[in-house]
Order: C-alpha cells, then structure tokens, then sequence
C-alpha cells in the first residue's frame, strides 16, 4: 500500500483486468492471489484517461494471464527462516514502554507454496487458468506462550472465450479464505 503522487497509502485506486478492486473500507489492494498470474501491472501517477477513475494518488492495474494454446504448468515454493534476518536492537517509548519485538526476542517463519496450470479449452477460441497459492507464517516472542499464526490459501480460476476476432469474453474467480490465529 504505496504513498503515491504525494496522496496517502488509501487515495490509490487498485484495478484487476479493468474493474476497480480498491477495498471500500481502507482504501487499500484488496485481492490476493498467486503473482504467477499476473500477465502485466501498470502503475499510472498523474494525468491518466478517465477509464481510471478518481484517484487523488496513483492507479495500480494488474491484468491477469489468459491461458494460451499450449498446456502450462508452473509451481514455485518459498521458505523463509527469520533466525537467518539480521537482528534489532529494543525500542522504547520516553516512559520505558516497549514498543514492539526485537529480532532478539521473536522467531518468525514463512511457508508459501503455489501452482498454476493454464491452458486452451478449444484451441484458439478458449482458453483456462488456474492458480493456487498456499501461505502459512509463524511469529512467536519470547515469553507469550502462544504464537500468531497466518494461514491463507488464494485461488484464482480464469476463464477467456473469443468466438471471433472482434469478441471476447472473460469469467473470473477468486477465492482467499485466510485464519489468523492470535493476532
């Protein structure tokens, strides 16, 4: 969430294959799914067409891949060991009050897996695409005996037909069931 064009983190409008996806309540990118899907992200400051919108900040516009003629499969997995993350010294207020962890007294860890299979349905008419993505983090601190866990899977499916060369329709789904436990 950007400070863009000297406007706030929540005067940006977020667009997925040109509809408006800026969430209501906070202003803010509001769909999550597997980066794998993503065809191009356009980051527009000042002076764009009216199609955008209103923005007092930028306008972000991500497009989707479409699928293609040939049957693709992609998949990727990344860990990340917070004990491996340089460390931070403590912070406190001017009364002595902490202000957050420090890289001395906390672990974190993060497990993200993700798919995608993209594809034709009918060869140059239709074409699918299917993404997944499974993210699990863990922040633990020294001395609170329970953990804040993250666990969120994101589904994309994309449907593309083009019956002729002047028509095209598109089907879009997108799911992101997410449980943050003490948080």
């Amino acid at each position: 969430n950007p400070n863009m064009a000297g406007a706030a983190y929540n005067e940006n409008t977020y667009m997925l294959d040109g509809a408006n996806i800026t969430d209501p309540v906070t202003g803010t990118f509001s769909v999550n799914f597997n980066f794998d899907a993503i065809q191009q992200i356009e980051v527009v400051l000042g002076g764009y067409m009216p199609e955008y919108g209103v923005s007092l900040g930028g306008i972000v516009n991500l497009v989707t891949n479409s699928g293609t003629n040939n049957l693709e499969f992609d998949t990727s997995l990344f860990y990340t060991n917070g004990d491996l993350r340089p460390r931070m010294d403590a912070r406190y207020t001017a009364d002595g009050y902490d202000l957050g962890p420090t890289g001395f007294d906390s672990t974190f860890s993060m497990l993200q897996v993700n798919g995608l299979i993209s594809g034709p349905i009918v060869r140059d008419r239709a074409w699918f695409i299917i993404s997944y993505s499974h993210e699990r983090s863990v922040i633990a601190r020294t001395g609170i005996p329970q953990t804040r866990d993250y666990d969120a899977q994101y589904v994309m499916a994309k449907l593309t037909v083009q019956p002729n060369s002047e028509h095209r329709f598109t089907a879009f789904l997108q799911m992101d069931p997410t449980v943050i436990d003490n948080m």
